[in-house]
């Protein structure tokens, strides 16, 4: 079964499953080219305090 995402960008985008593999593919590899993935711990909990707050604010202002 076809994730629910995979879906609307196919309908939003006409891409077929092989062109948003193609996709994820080339974005992957230039991640890795640059050095991967950095953690940043600190930034997580910036954006997760961030959105408790406007959870708590009733949503995003």
């Amino acid at each position: 079964m076809k994730h629910p995402v995979d879906d609307l960008l196919q309908r939003l985008y006409h891409n077929s499953d092989d062109d948003l593999l193609r996709e994820f593919k080339a974005a992957e590899a230039e991640m890795e080219a640059e050095g991967g993935p950095v953690a940043d711990p600190a930034g997580f909990e910036r954006l997760w305090k961030k959105l408790i707050d406007e959870h708590e604010k009733g949503g995003r202002r």
